[in-house]
């Protein structure tokens, strides 16, 4: 099952609570230590190159996306053979069920 999480970050010597999935969290946590940045930093840098049409939450989902994206993709180039069972998906559909 899927649980969000409120955490209250501070943003440029603000606080605000943001609200996340644990999944959202972990990813978050995973990005920020293969990158050697810290969580406030990656959230500052977000929000200061963000779309100023968007919040700051759903910029940080997207981010996220885009970022595992990108590794997938060239994963994906490296290994170029399709995965014809889908196990990557019902993997992931299992977890965020």
């Amino acid at each position: 099952m899927t649980v969000l999480t409120s955490r209250v970050i501070s943003i440029h010597k603000r606080k605000t609570t943001m609200r996340l999935c644990t999944h959202e969290w972990e990813a978050l946590k995973d990005i920020c230590k293969r990158e050697n940045i810290s969580r406030k930093n990656l959230f500052e840098l977000i929000e200061k190159n963000k779309d100023p049409h968007l919040g700051l939450t759903p910029s940080i989902r997207l981010f996220s996306l885009v970022y595992f994206h990108d590794l997938a993709d060239k994963s994906i180039r490296r290994i170029n053979k399709p995965n014809e069972e889908y196990g990557t998906i019902f993997r992931i559909l299992e977890k965020i069920a």
